[in-house]
């Protein structure tokens, strides 16, 4: 199966690596700009377009990648193509278009929630073209079919959790509370800055650790020593963000529709910490409520509110039996999104492709 990426590989893309390196099919990467993150995401073989592109002019770029595509497609005996991320599966149509080989198109986020507001028409040629639509949570669904996808195109496989790697262990009674993601707009960084000072007067020992890089990362108040900034560690990014769950007493997760439109599909930190058997405090927001068990695993409160966030984490916090109960029920939900079970599901699904391109 030949993956294409725009970049091999963002550390917030972990689980496209979680996939390609599951895969019971031989999987060759190609990555239309340079690579980065090759130690915490090891895969051969991945070739990269980025050098070409810079040997050829601009109006000759679509047909020489077209070429280049075409020529590792056959080197590798590609079977069908998998894009990751929609943003650039206008790259590969020439290829799919002309070779026959079938599309399958995955959809993240952003690229379905924001870009086609960004870049109308982005998806056109592609509603035609994909075999099968792979998005993470009905509700990336829905947005899917509203672009246009045919909806029996349109399959929902999350990228799922590696309940191997994250295992429980008894929730903390140190007051800590772990946020791990991107420091960008939807990630609500600031709903969590503005709802702290409520904790820390409600639970004067709670510590607010922030594990993540962006834009927002200047909002972060320094010499607040309730609070404390860690940047992500490339190499080591499993083993950070385990050993960052592992010594909370709750993950929160404050996620909100950004100013453009963008929303979260999944939240794989959610099902990391239910994994590792820590209570998660979260939002009714996006494809969220999917992966948690509201009153059981976690607790819901809706978006861009600090007063209830402040109260879903003090509840943790100052409450032993609560944290117990909620970090006691994660296991189980996270069980039913190992990343294995998920990533044969994809398997399977190019079978089924593959199947149906034979029989036309």
């Amino acid at each position: 199966m030949l993956h294409y990426v725009e970049h091999w590989l963002d550390l917030s893309a972990g689980f496209v690596h979680a996939h390609v390196s599951r895969s019971r099919h031989r999987a060759v990467v190609v990555s239309h700009n340079k690579t980065a993150n090759r130690a915490a995401f090891p895969h051969r073989p991945v070739h990269r377009l980025d050098r070409l592109h810079t040997l050829v002019p601009e109006h000759r770029w679509p047909q020489t990648r077209t070429t280049a595509l075409r020529s590792l497609a056959a080197v590798h005996r590609a079977r069908l193509v998998h894009v990751h991320f929609g943003y650039v599966v206008g790259d590969v149509l020439g290829l799919t278009g002309r070779s026959g080989l079938p599309l399958v198109l995955s959809l993240h986020g952003d690229d379905a929630t924001s870009l086609p507001t960004r870049q109308p028409g982005h998806y056109d040629d592609a509603v035609a073209a994909a075999a099968a639509v792979v998005v993470p949570s009905r509700f990336l669904a829905g947005v899917a079919t509203g672009l246009g996808f045919a909806p029996d195109r349109v399959h929902v496989i999350p990228a799922g959790v590696d309940t191997g790697f994250f295992t429980p262990s008894p929730v903390p009674r140190t007051p800590r509370v772990t946020f791990v993601g991107r420091l960008v707009e939807k990630k609500g960084l600031d709903v969590l800055l503005s709802a702290w000072p409520a904790v820390v007067a409600e639970v004067p020992e709670a510590r607010l650790d922030i594990i993540g890089a962006g834009p927002l990362a200047a909002a972060i108040p320094a010499g607040e020593r309730s609070v404390r900034h860690v940047a992500p560690e490339a190499h080591r990014r499993g083993e950070q963000v385990r050993d960052a769950v592992r010594s909370a007493r709750v993950v929160v997760s404050p996620s909100r529709v950004s100013a453009t439109g963008d929303a979260e599909s999944l939240l794989l930190v959610n099902l990391e910490a239910q994994a590792s058997g820590r209570p998660v405090v979260t939002t009714r927001h996006g494809g969220i409520p999917e992966f948690v068990d509201d009153g059981v695993s976690a607790i819901l409160v809706p978006e861009n509110d600090p007063r209830a966030l402040a109260q879903a984490l003090v509840a943790v916090l100052s409450d032993d039996g609560l944290a117990d109960r909620l970090g006691a029920a994660g296991p189980a939900v996270a069980r039913r999104f190992d990343v294995t079970a998920c990533a044969a599901r994809v398997d399977d699904l190019y079978d089924e492709v593959l199947r149906a391109r034979a029989r036309n």
